[in-house]
């Protein structure tokens, strides 16, 4: 197979590959509230977060009170050193932080980790795809220092100025278990559409309230392709030989493949390529109808 056909084929690969994600390592931490009123909603956003996020994740770490501090943060992403490269690691930081003009810091018992130093925990871990998501004030100052290649991150705020406490964490643990956030309808929330969600309810949230908004979600890198949670959808079934679970098995063959391009022949490559996206073609058609 050659010219367009190759092309076409080459390009639905391409786009198929942000839908593929294994199942991600998740910390999740609830920082310092300072008023009770706050610490005890950041403990209750981040355990709504571990319990929507706990099917789908590969294994969730879940710190609050006194173990949400530093070292405890990092040591639990050292513990992914020796996993898999394809084993996407996502960490969610909820509550407050500040920005000085220069660094970035999130508020924990003991020392205030900077976004430098979260970024120089994550650098060592073997996983290609890595979600850094901050529910937190003044977050939008960390994107800069947090995204790299195979990193992307989605802040509460535009900017290091936006400094006054967030709404973002509220709305981004209901999105994981709320139906109308999965806008593709094929029962899962993946950080994409979360995060959309979270954006259209923040906007909504103060509208509602008549204040200005002083606060705009922002995120920066492919963040469609990590899976975050599963939703019962209606009529979808995901016993094994359903229609789901086979488009499930069918993207992941995709992403197998695509991964092992150079060890086949190229006519043998795009033919069984072909046979995968004709057979998930049908089988979306079939969820389609559902």
């Amino acid at each position: 197979m050659s010219g367009p056909g190759v092309a076409a084929l080459a390009a639905c690969v391409l786009a198929l590959a942000p839908l593929v994600s294994a199942a991600p390592h998740m910390v999740i931490v609830a920082g310092l509230g300072g008023e009770p009123v706050y610490a005890s909603a950041f403990v209750e956003q981040a355990q709504a977060t571990a319990n929507a996020v706990e099917h789908v994740a590969a294994g969730v770490t879940l710190l609050v009170g006194e173990d949400a501090g530093r070292d405890r943060m990092r040591d639990a992403l050292a513990a992914y050193r020796e996993s898999p490269r394809e084993d996407p690691v996502v960490v969610v930081l909820i509550g407050h932080g500040s920005y000085d003009g220069e660094h970035y810091r999130f508020n924990v018992p003991g020392p205030d980790p900077t976004a430098d130093e979260l970024a120089d925990w994550l650098a060592p871990l073997p996983s290609e795809h890595q979600l850094v998501v901050l529910a937190t004030s003044a977050s939008g100052a960390a994107i800069d220092v947090l995204k790299d290649e195979g990193r992307a991150v989605i802040a509460a705020t535009k900017d290091g100025h936006e400094a006054n406490a967030v709404v973002f964490g509220r709305f981004w643990a209901a999105a994981l278990t709320e139906p109308r956030a999965d806008i593709d309808k094929d029962g899962r929330i993946d950080a994409d559409e979360a995060f959309r969600f979270v954006e259209q309810a923040v906007a909504r949230h103060y509208e509602d309230a008549q204040r200005i908004a002083t606060e705009h979600p922002r995120s920066e890198g492919d963040i469609v392709r990590f899976e975050l949670a599963a939703i019962a959808g209606e009529g979808l079934d995901a016993t094994p030989g359903s229609a789901a679970t086979r488009r499930d098995e069918l993207l992941t063959e995709i992403d197998a493949l695509r991964k092992a391009k150079g060890r086949h022949a190229e006519e043998e490559y795009f033919a069984t390529l072909q046979e995968l996206l004709l057979e998930l073609s049908a089988v979306e058609s079939e969820l389609d109808e559902r």
